[in-house]
């Protein structure tokens, strides 16, 4: 962009002073920098103060198409961050009038950062999300029954039925639960999250489960090794284990912008 031209700096995350990740571009094919706060450094980009300024997020705040623009890019700097190094993810949005602010305002919540980089510092987030994926060995039929010859005989079908379709809820519970804790087991720390419809899954199958897990780089072995212990579970009661990662930490990182200052400018 032009040196005249009015800018803003975005933040996308914190990571470990001194790295130096291979992270070519940012949002609207911005240069990267990282800036030094002694201990640790932000990434940032200098991006255009018309197109994404306080002004252009406030005029496009409901705008989906323009705002999943803005998000996919973010996330694609912190995703290829985390593959490389330990990093807080900075929520949305992260601009400030200069670095100078930028800067004033990170040391002003320095605590607050360190503690929460020294959370995510080794980890990086997996997720687990478990699918009713059809009929379990419970749901097939037994064989060819006869009409029921009364009424009696009727209601009690239905009854042994009815039964039937509890124990084998319960049953998936029971493994559903006993999947998770598994997980969490192999991670130090966990969360549980709302389960996601179709239309946001993609999946046309009901979603049972909903987790993120914060797992040590150094157990990511141990926790995929489980997974796969747990799939096979999982799918003797009719569902299916779907893990993705390495995620950054969002799930992880509940430090904020304060709402007097800060972002956005």
């Amino acid at each position: 962009m032009s040196t005249a031209e009015p800018t803003v700096v975005h933040a996308y995350g914190l990571v470990p002073a001194g790295a130096t990740p291979a992270v070519t571009e940012g949002i609207d094919s911005s240069d990267l920098a990282t800036l030094d706060l002694g201990g640790l450094a932000a990434v940032v980009s200098e991006l255009s103060a018309d197109r994404y300024g306080p002004a252009a997020w406030r005029h496009h705040a409901e705008d989906p198409r323009w705002l999943e623009v803005v998000v996919r890019q973010h996330h694609a700097v912190l995703q290829s961050l985390v593959e490389q190094v330990d990093v807080l993810p900075l929520r949305l949005p992260g601009i400030h009038e200069s670095v100078a602010v930028l800067e004033t305002q990170f040391r002003s919540q320095w605590d607050e950062l360190a503690e929460a980089f020294d959370r995510v510092r080794g980890h990086v987030e997996l997720g687990a999300k478990v699918y009713l994926a059809g009929r379990d060995r419970h749901d097939e039929p037994s064989g060819e029954e006869p009409p029921p010859s009364t009424g009696r005989d009727y209601l009690q079908r239905r009854l042994d039925s009815a039964r039937a379709r509890e124990h084998v809820h319960a049953g998936r519970q029971a493994v559903l639960l006993d999947a998770h804790e598994s997980l969490t087991r192999a991670a130090t720390h966990a969360r549980v999250n709302p389960l996601q419809d179709p239309a946001l899954s993609g999946r046309g199958e009901p979603m049972m489960l909903n987790a993120a897990y914060l797992v040590s780089r150094a157990r990511t072995e141990e926790f995929w090794e489980q997974a796969r212990t747990s799939a096979e579970a999982l799918g003797l009661e009719g569902m299916s284990l779907e893990v993705t990662g390495p995620w950054p930490p969002y799930n992880f990182t509940d430090w904020t912008w304060p709402s007097d200052g800060g972002s956005p400018a």
